[in-house]
């Protein structure tokens, strides 16, 4: 091999060498772990990333800190058990007496709309209303304090939204309990928009930025609940959960 050679072979190999070096820039700064359902949170594969309410709320607050954060979408369960371990810094979900156990309360994020979905073709106006409905609702999930304990409602539990969804779908069920915005936009993703009537609101259940109480970025995470906080008081929010929450399926 002749000098020319060797040199050429040098750069290619130190040009390599500079690529596999980690850039301390572009290090973790916190991670935030959140649920996989939409329209809160999801991998889209058309576009080869997360999406949804929680990401873009996660994308507005790195433009606002200059942090980086890294995104972990898993089921429910696991939350506290990566929250409790350390593995995670926030999370961002509705509260619950165990995860207060562990976390610190920050802010405020909005309030997720809970109630019941009817079938196309019935008019939900009050309460009342829904007395001699068969409702699907998801076993343990706590729409208002009412809906929860009232023992006179024909409730039908399902373990998912999709199948309640689809129970409507073959004229089996009247009418879906359970977040919203959910469940509207599975109704979207299945073609069902059309079979669904306007929703009966039942209670709005805050969601809060929480953090782990084992997290070692108490400085970081106190500016991410100061950025959170006028993400809120600006339009950015507004614009975000509309982005993902369609017009036409408001209540």
């Amino acid at each position: 091999m002749n000098l020319q050679s060797l040199k050429k072979k040098m750069i290619m190999n130190l040009g390599l060498l500079i690529l596999l070096i980690p850039v301390s820039g572009q290090a973790t700064d916190l991670k935030l772990i959140s649920i996989d359902v939409v329209p809160w949170a999801y991998y889209d594969k058309q576009q080869g990333q997360y999406t949804g309410i929680f990401p873009d709320l996660v994308r507005e607050l790195e433009k606002q800190t200059g942090y980086d954060i890294e995104i972990t979408l898993t089921p429910y369960v696991r939350i506290n058990r990566e929250l409790e371990a350390g593995r995670q810094d926030c999370t961002m979900l509705i509260t619950e007496k165990e995860r207060a156990k562990i976390t610190h309360l920050g802010e405020l994020v909005f309030d997720m709309p809970f109630g019941v979905i009817p079938a196309k073709e019935r008019n939900l106006v009050k309460y009342e209303d829904l007395y001699g409905l068969k409702i699907s609702v998801l076993r343990s999930l706590n729409i208002s304090e009412r809906f929860t304990n009232d023992r006179d409602l024909q409730k039908e539990f399902d373990t998912g939204y999709k199948m309640g969804l689809n129970k409507i779908k073959h004229g089996r069920l009247d009418a879906i309990a359970g977040a919203i915005p959910t469940i509207q936009h599975l109704a979207k993703e299945e073609g069902i928009s059309a079979l669904l009537g306007k929703p009966l609101l039942l209670s709005a259940v805050p969601i809060y930025l929480q953090c782990s109480k084992k997290s070692t970025k108490t400085d970081l995470i106190k500016n991410i609940n100061s950025a959170m906080k006028r993400i809120r008081e600006s339009e950015s929010l507004d614009k975000i959960v509309s982005k993902h929450w369609d017009a036409e399926l408001e209540l």
